[in-house]
């Protein structure tokens, strides 16, 4: 969500002409360290490994669609306050800063807004983490449905879940 900058940006369009040229493992390593914010010698780690860089290519064209999509949705997320549903706000306590950044700027934004931060989880907790991201959903859920009707749903919250691998 491009709360106070785009997500891709000028890298963006740099991935794109790499992927236009015929490059997707540029492309991905332009997505990977300048829009995700990796380190380049980690992701130069990474896409020495043939395997890996065919695994991140393959992937390419979709992603920096995905990169531009978002960028096209401009920067600002003043409109969502007007928003009367109720939020439910994921995030990983490993995920990379700049994306927790956003979606504490969304939750101020959006009315009664709470954010659950998967413990020792980034941001592919949908693979590492299947059972616990959908306890989160259905808790969510659960949690939300009886007040559907109610137009108030009350100030930020924030809750921490458990890993997988922690105790509750």
């Amino acid at each position: 969500m491009p709360t106070t900058s785009l997500i891709a940006g000028a890298a963006g369009h740099r991935a794109r002409a790499a992927l236009d040229a015929g490059d997707p493992a540029e492309a991905m390593r332009i997505h990977l360290r300048d829009i995700v914010r990796m380190p380049a010698p980690v992701v130069e780690a990474m896409f020495g490994n043939p395997g890996v860089r065919a695994a991140f290519a393959a992937y390419a064209a979709a992603q920096i669609t995905d990169n531009e999509a978002i960028d096209a949705l401009g920067i600002g997320i003043e409109c969502f306050s007007a928003l009367k549903t109720p939020a439910t706000l994921v995030e990983g306590d490993l995920s990379p800063a700049h994306l927790r950044e956003r979606v504490a700027d969304l939750a101020l934004t959006l009315p009664g807004a709470r954010i659950v931060t998967l413990a020792g989880q980034g941001h592919t907790a949908h693979l590492t983490a299947p059972d616990v991201l959908a306890d989160t959903i259905r808790d969510m859920a659960g949690q939300w449905a009886p007040t559907r009707s109610s137009s108030s749903f009350g100030p930020v919250s924030q809750v921490r879940m458990p890993s997988n691998t922690e105790e509750p």
